[in-house]
């Protein structure tokens, strides 16, 4: 049985790194249409551009759009995908909602991916009309800020333990251990409560994630058995947890509300099975990105030239305006409440910078839409017409390294990017920017995710020098660091783990 890590390997090298370009799509036969959008030629039948599109992902898609124009079809691995790869076009297919609609592949996720009964998502209106909405509200930005005061509460922990681990002035590890483990506990207690086995879930958390563009592309059961064993023990665990008294204790609203209403308001009562899938999947929308984007705010930064100590430079002034300001206030983490109003208000725009930077390099999201009338066609494109049942795949890596919006240095990781000058075009336009996606399906927690990200960086350079080992070869820098075969998952994965050396600040 085709079940170890070297079977993953020939699944995302022969036929998923395929399907992860053709993302979440399914192939349909047409009869032929001149308004149709250009197919990429390829020279195999039904193999297509599967292997240009593995190789480099980013530079097929600029070429493609070169040679082809914004809107354009790829074969690959038996799949045909039609790419929307401009600004322009992807904000017309979110302003028109009614036409280009995001839900049905929102609920064919939920079963597919995260293994929810198709009876709680296609014959029970609860998760629809009430859950989706209930995350809008309780993670939108006015909202939202219990649970980044629980992150950092958590995140506070974290240091701690962190600290303890330096011995001897200095401590030789992993960034995926010492930055990667952290934030996800800390997204953990902020989410689920402090009860949560966040550690133990740690490792087929790590597994599911590996094999999700699998999942989403639908690959045969034969090459995710790993994944589906990982995903059962994650529901396993959160079912557990939800038969534990007192597990609401610091539990954040989003889960809570979730529970109580989906067993108590909703026509069909559902189960705690149902739930915990439930809960897995807004736990892995929040850890599989904010995680790792937090994980490359730091990785990118060390490779730079200064490394990280413009950001020192900025959080150390940052902290002695504010004791001058509040000479009483501890922003040591024992007082959760001063240092929580700190983050909150200090002045940090290169911290901010780099973390809007970081999303925008390290990012590949597909924002999906399903057309559901006949004859319709997108503002700006009118030679392209489509049909019910197509689906269009918004690529928005396309625009965050489009030279034309970000400059000729568009695919190089840049620090002070996002700096006020830096997001505004000359015509006083703010430049596109969608790691989160867009419209309808705009990410709930992008307001959880990059303040939470923001103060929690901002903590860890309070409390530690960070530098890349030298007795370790540093991997490469700009894109050799990320896994491409995850395009479209959202934030990308290291191609190999980052040594580094860590000592406490004063």
């Amino acid at each position: 049985m085709l079940d170890s890590s070297s079977s993953l390997t020939l699944a995302k090298t022969t036929a998923a790194g395929a399907v992860v370009a053709g993302y979440y799509y399914y192939a349909k036969t047409r009869k032929s249409n001149s308004r149709r959008p250009p197919v990429v030629p390829y020279a195999i039948p039904w193999l297509g551009s599967a292997i240009a599109l593995g190789k480099d992902p980013d530079a097929f898609f600029h070429d493609a759009r070169e040679k082809y124009g914004d809107i354009f079809t790829v074969q690959a691995a038996g799949v045909r995908s039609t790419y929307v790869t401009s600004a322009s076009a992807i904000s017309a297919i979110y302003r028109n909602s009614k036409s280009f609609v995001f839900t049905p592949k929102r609920l064919e996720f939920s079963v597919n991916i995260f293994d929810l009964p198709r009876s709680i998502v296609y014959d029970n209106d609860y998760l629809k009309e009430t859950i989706f909405p209930m995350t809008y509200r309780v993670l939108a930005a006015a909202n939202v800020a219990p649970m980044i005061d629980a992150l950092v509460m958590h995140a506070v922990d974290g240091v701690k333990e962190l600290r303890s681990k330096i011995t001897g002035g200095q401590w030789a590890t992993t960034l995926e251990e010492f930055a990667h483990k952290p934030i996800y506990k800390a997204i953990s207690g902020s989410m689920v409560g402090p009860r949560f086995p966040a550690e133990k879930s740690y490792d087929p958390f790590l597994v599911f994630d590996e094999y999700f563009p699998l999942f989403a592309a639908g690959a045969p059961a034969l090459f995710v058995q790993k994944g589906i064993r990982a995903r059962t023990q994650l529901i396993d665990m959160f079912e557990e947890y939800l038969g534990t008294p007192g597990w609401e204790e610091g539990a954040a609203e989003l889960i809570t509300a979730m529970v109580d209403g989906a067993r108590n308001e909703s026509n069909q009562s559902w189960t705690d099975r149902e739930l915990a899938a439930a809960i897995n999947s807004d736990f892995w929308a929040a850890n599989s990105n904010m995680s790792w984007g937090f994980f490359w705010c730091i990785n990118l930064m060390l490779h730079e030239p200064q490394s990280l100590a413009p950001l020192y430079e900025e959080v150390d002034a940052a902290r002695d305006l504010w004791s001058k300001a509040h000479p009483n206030a501890d922003l040591s983490g024992e007082s959760l409440t001063d240092l929580a109003e700190f983050l909150s208000n200090a002045s940090l725009p290169l911290i901010t910078s780099v973390v809007s930077e970081t999303l925008r390099v390290s990012s590949s999201s597909f924002s999906i839409r399903a057309v559901v009338e006949d004859g319709v066609s997108i503002n700006g494109y009118p030679q392209f017409e489509f049909s019910k049942g197509d689906v269009l795949i918004c690529q928005a890596r396309s625009v965050h390294l489009d030279q034309e919006i970000y400059g000729p240095d568009a695919a190089v990781f840049k620090p002070d990017r996002f700096l006020d000058s830096g997001i505004v075009t000359e015509g006083g336009m703010h430049r596109p920017f969608l790691p989160f996606g867009g419209g309808v399906s705009k990410c709930d927690g992008r307001h959880y995710a990059s303040k939470g990200c923001k103060f929690v960086f901002a903590l860890f350079l309070l409390n530690f020098d960070i530098k890349l080992d030298p007795a370790h070869d540093a991997p490469a820098s700009g894109s050799a660091l990320f896994d491409m075969t995850r395009i479209g998952s959202g934030v990308l994965h290291p191609t190999k783990p980052t040594h580094i050396i860590v000592s406490r600040r004063k």
